[in-house]
């Protein structure tokens, strides 16, 4: 896994499977994950200064879209 995977995996620890097998199924997910990606690669170290704060809001929003992709498509574990 690169890089970017890794920012998804800090944020959603429990779901790495689902979240591999969601990108590979649904492009719109997919594209959803780059877009996450390529906002976290933006951010600076110090993510508390106020000149970040439309870049802080589109990574909040893209991690709810996330979640409810998640919470909609994940697929129950094997039994």
């Amino acid at each position: 896994m690169g890089i970017t995977m890794d920012t998804l995996l800090v944020l959603f620890p429990d779901q790495a499977n689902e979240i591999g097998r969601l990108r590979s199924a649904d492009t719109v997910f997919a594209q959803i994950c780059a877009d996450y990606e390529s906002l976290t690669a933006l951010m600076p170290c110090d993510a508390k200064d106020p000149t970040y704060s439309d870049l802080i809001e589109s990574l909040r929003g893209l991690e709810d879209e996330i979640r409810l992709y998640l919470a909609s498509r994940s697929q129950p574990p094997e039994s």
